[in-house]
């Protein structure tokens, strides 16, 4: 299971939202470059990383910061957050993204995104599933579409998707614990797929229930961040 630490920038500082809100941040002291290296350092190269400022605005905003990261050593990472044309898919590419993440725009324009999928390759691409109430919702999670969880995932795969980043926006940041029912439910519907789960994740138990319901991976930010989980006690996850 891969273990994925996650970096979340806005004005080129890394932050957390609480409660999924843009306006109520905590900035932590490190830049993004520096966070990216201390992760790996401690044995954890892949890392998600996301323009927070880019996806409340609805284009990348954090260039220099996302340049930063993947030019560390060693470092791969799927980036997203505000990704909604070809062109910055492309430049992220260029700059050593693993795979660009794409959320908003596979809600509303979902036939430009399959484009993208053929032209660029489905391995180059993975979708954000952001779920609230057990609905979809995007533009910086302060809109809902009527589609289910699984309706989304189902259409994209069907293109050839085969990576999908969840996250329960509910739990995200709370330390409730994440909503394990969610990727339960999930998971019979999309066996062979990268299933990655993201919100909630307070304690080394969270990813053992996690673990339990066979996710690809999950994504721990804040509980890093604030010491509440060491990456240490991680390592046995992995692999």
């Amino acid at each position: 299971m891969l273990i994925i630490p996650a970096i979340e920038i806005y004005e080129g500082k890394c932050v957390v939202l609480n409660n999924g809100n843009f306006s109520d941040r905590v900035t932590f002291p490190q830049s993004p470059a520096d966070l990216a290296k201390s992760f790996s350092n401690e044995g954890f190269s892949f890392l998600h990383v996301v323009d927070l400022e880019g996806a409340q605005r609805g284009l990348v905003k954090n260039w220099e910061s996302i340049e930063s990261i993947l030019a560390v050593p060693g470092v791969k990472a799927e980036v997203g957050g505000g990704v909604r044309s070809k062109d910055e898919i492309q430049r992220l590419l260029e700059l050593g993204a693993k795979r660009a993440i794409l959320g908003s725009i596979a809600v509303t324009l979902p036939g430009l995104v399959k484009k993208w999928i053929y032209e660029i390759g489905a391995s180059r691409i993975s979708i954000a599933v952001d779920v609230r109430n057990g609905k979809i919702s995007h533009g910086g999670w302060l809109e809902e579409a009527e589609q289910s969880p699984t309706m989304f995932m189902m259409e994209l795969k069907n293109s050839g998707v085969s990576s999908f980043v969840c996250t329960d926006i509910n739990a995200e940041n709370s330390f409730q614990g994440p909503n394990v029912g969610l990727y339960r439910e999930l998971r019979p519907f999309f066996p062979n797929v990268e299933l990655i789960a993201s919100g909630g994740i307070t304690n080394v138990d969270d990813i053992e229930k996690l673990h339990g319901v066979k996710v690809s991976g999950v994504i721990v930010g804040r509980a890093l961040l604030e010491n509440r989980i060491k990456l240490k006690a991680l390592l046995r996850f992995v692999g």
